[in-house]
């Protein structure tokens, strides 16, 4: 069965591909500010994760 982290992890790793996703391709829903912003913000949630593993 799969970590319950490892799982959390994945769903952040693929929300910041979505971001990048919707920034390429110019949804005006979104800046691409706010994209990265979103991206960012979504890596420094998987980087927490980790370090609260350690």
């Amino acid at each position: 069965m799969t970590d319950p982290t490892d799982r959390l992890t994945e769903h952040h790793l693929r929300e910041a591909l979505r971001h990048l996703e919707a920034a390429r391709e110019g949804d005006l829903r979104k800046t691409n500010a706010v994209a990265i912003d979103e991206v960012s913000n979504t890596v420094a949630a998987v980087f927490r994760e980790y370090e609260y593993d350690e």
